[in-house]
């Protein structure tokens, strides 16, 4: 069964290799998540802008008779033979 710190070395040095590793590791870390971060408020704003854009020139949901075919249960049911 392995050793946690090989014969060969001085303990110090062990925990220094482990502490310089495991400071690397959480520096591409916290790079990823900044990264990250970066990129979900880039996509946030550009689906707010999107809908600016499409909330002015929404469709109406009226026809030329006046009924509203929305979805509603009061709407207009043409074609379905109720």
């Amino acid at each position: 069964m392995g050793k946690a710190v090989p014969s060969s070395h001085h303990p110090a040095v062990v925990l220094r290799s482990h502490y310089n590793a495991l400071r690397a590791l959480l520096a591409v870390a916290m790079v990823a998540v900044v990264g990250l971060t970066v990129a979900v408020v880039i996509v946030a704003r550009e689906d707010d802008q999107a809908g600016d854009v499409s909330a002015l020139s929404a469709p109406s949901t009226a026809t030329q008779d006046g009924i509203r075919y929305d979805g509603g249960p009061e709407e207009g049911t043409t074609g379905s033979g109720r």
